[in-house]
């Protein structure tokens, strides 16, 4: 996409959308041309901020993890 530096003020939002789609934005001016494109957001952890709080969890769990004294079931 071609643009000149009032149609990027004007329509930014129309622009900032087009960079994010992975379209590759020139915008003309006197100086010399500009390429507007938008870097790809790195991965981030699924735990976020928890990410190292949990030690190793065991996923072998066959049976019951409460003892049957632990167990109050209720209606």
């Amino acid at each position: 996409m071609k643009t000149n530096v009032s149609t990027l003020l004007r329509e930014f939002p129309k622009i900032r959308r087009a960079a994010l789609a992975g379209e590759d934005v020139i915008v003309v001016t006197r100086e010399g041309n500009l390429r507007l494109t938008a870097d790809k957001p790195e991965g981030g952890s699924i735990l976020g901020c928890m990410k190292g709080s949990f030690g190793h969890v065991a996923d072998d769990i066959v049976g019951p993890t409460t003892t049957d004294d632990e167990w109050h079931p209720s209606l």
